[in-house]
């Protein structure tokens, strides 16, 4: 049975199916299959979501002739209505958007949604990525209703600040929801949707105004990700240290500082074509064997990497960079998905706060701090091997210091 929701908040439960609007999970029919994408409230039950299907391409570009109008009139009746209660000051963020529009709205935008669903299952193939693109999607569902805890005072103060002042203003006026577009960009990298919270280009000095719900933040991330997941695709051993003390003993020698030897491993992984020709450059190129990665990962200006994404159109100078990029990237999302199971599994309400960059950040309880063992190896043990994970914990987002928990 098609259906569609009618929010995408954890408190907001409705569905439109069987052209009923229904409220209440255990009235939900029993043959709910497919709609056409995530809320909360799905969680635990065997649905097919149509919007991943298009990996990421825009509705507009898959509705057929004989529902253009249908949807167009929809879609600019939906845009009045939210133009009108942010102009009466409705928060949309505090309200279920079916309590705020007209019933018969509802019914027509969901029949019409139903169509394109329909139309999109019967005549798209399922991606092979697809329950990847499925896990992650729920994943950044959840995540999407939990609301940021802002100390707005702190926030305040930097108002009057050049540097700050235009950060600290968006801040205190967008959504407190971090949303995020697993679609985003080309490699798989995660970007934040219009009007999301900015959490990825937040500026250090704002974290300090970022609070847990519950008692403090744990943040995991690996030691040299980029360095780490090449070794990995060459089936080289991991490095049981710092990786970037493991370049000046294996490839650049006492003459280079660490911070030089950083500089140079990323200006070489970048695509820098000064540095593909200097002696340092000659020396990566051979120690990390990058035409036998291209070789096995990369034709005909396509990158496919080891979990089976495909990167068109690539010029070869810069197609390690996308594959390396990429694969870290997917990398960290399986690692989180794994956390999110063992933190549902075992714990009392502990659960991951944000994903930043090749970070996962947990918002944790402390009766839940036996479970940080466990979640360590979790994050550690990869598809390539043992990771060194850094390890950091604080009670806002700008105060946590490296600690050895788990």
């Amino acid at each position: 049975m098609l259906f569609q929701t009618l929010d995408d908040k954890t408190e907001c439960v409705g569905i439109y199916a069987d052209s009923k609007l229904m409220f209440d999970v255990d009235q939900f029919p029993e043959e709910l299959r497919s709609t056409w994408s995530y809320s909360p409230y799905l969680r635990g039950m065997d649905i097919d979501f149509a919007s991943l299907y298009l990996e990421g391409k825009p509705i507009s570009d898959v509705i057929p002739e004989f529902l253009h109008d249908d949807w167009n009139d929809v879609s600019e009746k939906i845009l009045a209505f939210k133009r009108s209660l942010s102009i009466s000051k409705v928060n949309q963020d505090e309200n279920c958007f079916f309590d705020l529009v007209p019933e018969r709205f509802l019914r027509d935008f969901c029949e019409v949604k139903n169509n394109i669903t329909k139309h999109v299952l019967n005549t798209i193939t399922k991606p092979k990525r697809y329950e990847y693109y499925k896990h992650i999607s729920m994943l950044l569902g959840d995540i999407a209703c939990q609301p940021v805890t802002i100390d707005r005072k702190k926030v305040s103060s930097y108002l009057t600040s050049k540097k700050l002042g235009n950060q600290a203003k968006a801040i205190l006026e967008c959504s407190p929801f971090v949303r995020y577009n697993q679609f985003g960009t080309v490699t798989g990298r995660l970007t934040t949707k219009k009007n999301s919270f900015p959490i990825l280009t937040l500026n250090k000095s704002l974290r300090h105004a970022i609070k847990p719900k519950n008692d403090y933040f744990v943040e995991l991330d690996f030691n040299g990700a980029e360095v780490r997941t090449l070794l990995g695709m060459l089936g080289s051993n991991q490095p049981s240290g710092d990786v970037h003390d493991f370049h000046l003993a294996k490839v650049f020698g006492p003459s280079t500082t660490r911070e030089q030897a950083k500089t140079l491993f990323f200006s070489w992984l970048y695509g820098s074509k000064k540095m593909s020709v200097s002696p340092e450059g000659k020396k990566l190129e051979s120690f990390y064997e990058r035409e036998r990665l291209l070789d096995e990962f990369y034709d005909d200006c396509t990158v496919t990497t080891p979990f089976g994404k495909i990167i068109s159109g690539v010029d070869k100078h810069v197609a390690l960079n996308y594959l390396v990029q990429s694969t870290t990237a997917e990398l960290t999302l399986k690692q989180a998905l794994k956390i999110d199971y063992l933190l549902r599994r075992d714990g009392t309400g502990s659960n991951i706060s944000f994903l930043i960059h090749d970070a996962i950040v947990l918002d944790m309880k402390s009766e839940d701090e036996w479970l940080l063992s466990s979640i360590k190896k979790l994050m550690s043990s990869t598809n390539f091997g043992k990771f060194v994970i850094n390890t950091k914990s604080g009670v806002t987002l700008g105060t946590m210091r490296e600690d050895k928990v788990g």
